[in-house]
């Protein structure tokens, strides 16, 4: 019988039991997303102890998971994922207590609120590009950073008052806003003082 080629290369491989590992990862990857706690650090579990670089799979599978499957439902879950990944760094492979990282890890996660939002928004924008799809520049993205927004005139009282603006803006308990407007009526760039810094003026 004609050996398929496999591009998947976690396909070509058997886990320390004999599982197929890409069967592990996506098996551990919908249990979390159906909160099966202990179904899931088994299959974590499986990923550990096949081999370093499995574990490692393991840990950019759960990073992932902090946006594609819970989103916005917890938006400090890829902060703490983060860190138990940097701390289980400090214990070596074979240390008895490297594993509870990712248990905690997916703990947390499995109870989590998920939201999948994220991860369907970029399949929306992939697939429309690779339709033809291509995004038109708005004119208030026109300001007197660009070529063409200088040379329409556009300058920092229109930055301040369009091409700054924030949506939704948060109430604020300060008047720096109408502080700097006052600044830039008087503000003369060729009357600033020899000791002043200048700042780069192209957004790198």
């Amino acid at each position: 019988m004609e050996n398929k080629f496999v591009q998947d290369p976690w396909a070509r491989i058997k886990t320390r039991n004999g599982l197929n590992g890409d069967e592990v990862i996506s098996s551990l990857q919908k249990s979390i997303r159906r909160g099966l706690v202990e179904e899931a650090c088994q299959f974590a579990y499986e990923m550990y102890i096949t081999s370093p670089q499995m574990e490692e799979k393991l840990w950019r599978r759960l990073i992932t998971i902090t946006v594609e499957d819970i989103g916005m439902g917890n938006p400090n879950a890829p902060i703490l994922i983060n860190h138990l990944n940097q701390m289980r760094k400090e214990f070596s492979y074979a240390d008895g207590d490297r594993p509870i990282f990712f248990i905690h890890a997916i703990r947390y996660l499995c109870e989590s609120e998920k939201d999948r939002s994220s991860d369907l928004l970029k399949n929306i924008v992939i697939k429309g590009f690779a339709m033809g799809q291509v995004p038109e520049i708005p004119d208030v993205a026109l300001d007197k950073h660009t070529v063409r927004g200088a040379a329409m005139g556009r300058d920092s009282f229109h930055f301040l008052n369009e091409a700054s603006k924030v949506i939704p803006q948060m109430e604020v308990d300060n008047n720096y806003k109408e502080r700097y407007e006052e600044i830039l009526n008087v503000y003369k760039p060729e009357n600033a003082v020899e000791s002043a810094f200048k700042f780069n003026p192209w957004q790198e």
